[in-house]
C-alpha cells in the first residue's frame, strides 16, 4: 500500500461511515488508495453511481486582501475554507470533491 497522510485517511473513513450510514447506499474504496477517486457509492434503489475525492477541510490563516485582473478588490477573511479544484481527469469522470472537517 502507497504511504499515506494520516489526516487524509482518518478523512476517508469519517466520510466511508458517513456515506455507510445512508439508506440505500453501499460504498466502495479503490484497491491500494491510489487514483483520482477516493469512495465510489452505489445507490441500489436508483442504480446511481457517485465518485468523490475525499479532502480534510484546510482554513486560511491570515487575511488578505488582492485585485483581480478586472480591478475587483477581494478581502479574503482568516477561517475561510480553501477551495480545492477536481483535476481534468477527474472533471471527466464527473468526481464531486467531499469536505471533512
Amino acid at each position: 500500500m502507497a504511504r499515506r497522510n494520516t489526516l487524509g485517511l482518518i478523512c476517508e473513513l469519517k466520510a466511508q461511515e458517513y456515506f455507510a450510514k445512508q439508506k440505500d447506499l453501499i460504498v466502495f474504496t479503490p484497491l491500494g488508495g491510489l487514483g483520482p477517486v477516493d469512495i465510489i457509492t452505489l445507490n441500489k434503489e436508483t442504480g446511481e453511481f457517485q465518485a468523490y475525492d475525499v479532502k480534510a477541510v484546510s482554513k486560511r490563516k491570515t487575511t488578505r486582501t488582492s485585485v483581480d485582473k478586472h480591478g475587483w478588490k477581494r478581502t479574503i477573511k482568516s477561517g475561510m475554507r480553501i477551495n480545492r479544484t477536481t483535476s481534468t481527469l477527474q472533471k471527466k469522470l464527473k468526481v464531486k470533491l467531499f469536505y471533512v472537517d
